[in-house]
């Protein structure tokens, strides 16, 4: 593995990168799944930088284009939850403090989600149901 080649994906990941833990919808049973992603997106010009970095680090998959509100096309580099661990443990000795910070608290969150739902996924579920409503003009 060129250190160089990864310094340079820690470097772009800490200006263009996202990593997140979420939490899904609640199942009818009133259980949450975990999920962990990182990202990074790209306006289709610079489509190579991302295939780059995936090659780099040997994980990922370029999606996309995906057209966006300002009517540019858009690709993105997704690593699954079974790919954020080993991304971080590659670039972390080059990133800067907030990503790092970043990763370390949604792999926390991943590795102690609880499937019981809580406040925030009741919160979730309303605010997702007052969106609804006013999708279909009702009150």
């Amino acid at each position: 593995m060129n250190h160089i080649d990864i310094a340079w994906c820690a470097g772009f990941f800490d200006g263009e990168g996202c990593v997140r833990y979420n939490r899904s919808r609640p199942s009818s049973k009133g259980t949450v799944s975990p999920s962990l992603m990182a990202t990074i997106s790209q306006v289709s010009e610079n489509v190579e930088v991302l295939e780059f970095f995936q090659r780099t680090v040997g994980l990922g998959k370029v999606l996309g284009p995906y057209t966006m509100p300002n009517g540019k096309p858009q690709h993105r580099l997704w690593f699954g939850t079974d790919e954020v661990e080993p991304l971080f443990e590659m670039l972390r000795p080059y990133l800067k403090t907030r990503k790092t910070t970043d990763f370390i608290q949604a792999i926390y969150s991943y590795r102690n989600h609880s499937n019981e739902m809580n406040n925030e996924d009741d919160d979730r579920m309303f605010r997702a149901a007052e969106r609804q409503r006013a999708k279909s003009g009702r009150k």
